[in-house]
């Protein structure tokens, strides 16, 4: 059974090994905007069409990966949430 009101990825933290040459990537290469920067060493981006503070975070850490990934969802979304906790997964 498909989840009704998915719009689209919306959230990615990413944990990188060399922090200035990710953020040489999102900035200068992909092209997003850092909106800032928290007392964890977190940076946080988003493209330039973005209404959220951000959709990218970017760490440093000692192993490449991603701690978590969300994605938006319409306005309809208690209906997804109970579709879900009724097993639709």
């Amino acid at each position: 059974m498909a989840l009704t009101g998915v719009l689209r990825p919306g959230h990615a933290q990413v944990r990188v090994t060399d922090l200035e040459e990710a953020l040489h990537f999102y900035r200068d290469v992909l092209g997003l905007v850092e909106t800032g920067r928290d007392g964890a060493g977190r940076v946080y981006f988003k493209a330039w069409d973005e209404r959220d503070h951000n959709s990218v975070v970017v760490r440093q850490a000692d192993r490449a990966g991603i701690d978590h990934f969300a994605f938006k969802v319409s306005d309809n979304s208690k209906n997804w949430r109970a579709r879900y906790a009724a097993g639709a997964r």
